[in-house]
């Protein structure tokens, strides 16, 4: 019974897939009017951002560093982070005061600043969050976002080294070395990463991608990527959804059509169409600007895009589940969209909202499949870190499995 409760909702699933291209097949002009036109709005966008924001190669970057820690092991860090990177061409890192950096971010002398805050070290050495603040120049925006992508890396380090410091910590403890010694060794291992990952090669080759940016646009045009794959994916909902009326679903529900099965129908539909579109549009972006990735990288980009667009996808239809006008639910489900792509950082860089939306951006699926997006594109990254992707859309499907049950039940 199950078996056969399962293959009819499969069957209906297919049914309105099918229903869904058929409709597009009638309106053959809207589909081509649905890609082409954001597509053209924001390339021109792009050419003015980049017309704007481009900056002269010859130019020093120029970044501060603020200790406010008291430690001795946080003094070593910002002392020997800052002599690793003194003779590194076309970047210059300085130790200032806070106040110091303040004015030189109103002069434009600095790009940004690093603060390395209270307890730094004494939080790092017990495993607890041990955050950077970045505080970036709103007169330089590329070249602070530069310094920020450095600054990601380097907490995703301190987050993987503190797990391999606590275990060492641990160990020590177990072999009886003294609490001096013991504190020694885990620092000079820290220092030992630290400096590794923040060696002068690293900064330099954020900086010869921001030079490549600058000459190629490939960073606007990343980010252009994405505010377009997301808009495709409402303005392909609302042509499917305009002409539905609550006529259509009356009459599948006489036929035994679950909400379920439509909502399954128009994720997969919608989707996979999204999903295809973008991806094609994106290796195409990429070939024209000379960018060639390996396989593995590309099968990367595809999970990033598609679990970005099935989520966004979701979330449009439990959007539309929840409010009963058409016209309401298409107002919300725009101002969400926005709110999508404002905190992916597509628009204005994470570095440029205040510091207690950190969190926020830290566990909204759009903001980390931008970043890694860019880290592969621009960056030329091997790894990525799905882990918020994958639970929000866990979060998204049961959701939408739980508002189907309602509305079948007329809760909704």
């Amino acid at each position: 019974r199950k078996d056969a409760s399962a293959m009819r909702i499969m069957k209906h699933i297919f049914v309105f897939i099918a229903n869904d291209i058929s409709r597009l097949k009638r309106k053959w002009l809207t589909l081509p009017l649905i890609l082409i036109s954001p597509v053209i709005f924001i390339g021109l966008i792009i050419w003015m951002l980049s017309s704007l924001l481009s900056f002269d190669d010859e130019d020093k970057m120029s970044v501060g560093l603020v200790n406010l820690d008291d430690s001795a092991e946080t003094a070593v860090i910002v002392s020997a982070l800052a002599g690793s990177a003194e003779a590194a061409d076309g970047l210059e890192i300085i130790e200032v005061s806070e106040s110091d950096a303040k004015l030189m971010i109103e002069n434009d002398t600095l790009v940004s600043y690093i603060i390395f805050p209270g307890k730094f070290t004494e939080k790092m050495m017990k495993g607890e969050s041990s955050e950077l603040i970045v505080v970036g120049n709103p007169d330089m925006q590329l070249e602070s976002y530069v310094i920020s992508s450095v600054i990601d890396t380097v907490v995703r380090h301190i987050r993987n080294s503190q797990a391999n410091i606590l275990t060492i910590n641990h160990y020590a403890r177990e072999f009886g070395m003294t609490d001096e010694a013991r504190q020694n060794l885990i620092f000079e291992e820290f220092v030992s990463q630290f400096i590794q990952v923040l060696s002068s090669d690293t900064l330099m080759d954020e900086h010869q991608t921001a030079q490549n940016i600058s000459a190629g646009n490939m960073y606007f045009i990343v980010n252009g990527l994405f505010i377009i794959m997301t808009v495709w994916v409402y303005m392909l909902y609302i042509a499917l959804m305009r002409d539905a009326g609550s006529n259509l679903e009356e009459r599948m529900r006489v036929f035994g059509v679950t909400y379920l099965a439509q909502g399954l129908a128009k994720v997969l539909s919608i989707g996979t169409i999204i999903t295809i579109a973008s991806a094609l549009f994106t290796y195409g972006v990429l070939m024209l600007g000379g960018i060639d990735l390996e396989i593995e990288n590309l099968l990367r980009l595809l999970i990033l895009i598609a679990l970005h667009i099935f989520i966004t996808v979701m979330i449009m239809i439990i959007i539309d589940w929840l409010l009963p006008s058409f016209k309401i639910s298409m107002v919300v489900q725009l101002a969400v969209l926005l709110m999508i792509i404002l905190f992916a950082g597509s628009i204005i860089p994470r570095i440029y909202f205040p510091i207690y939306l950190d969190t926020f951006f830290d566990y909204m699926y759009s903001y980390q499949s931008l970043s890694w997006i860019e880290e592969i594109i621009l960056n030329g990254r091997f790894t990525m870190e799905i882990d918020i992707m994958i639970v929000t859309f866990g979060i998204a499907a049961v959701l939408l499995l739980v508002l189907s049950v309602l509305k079948e039940g007329r809760f909704l």
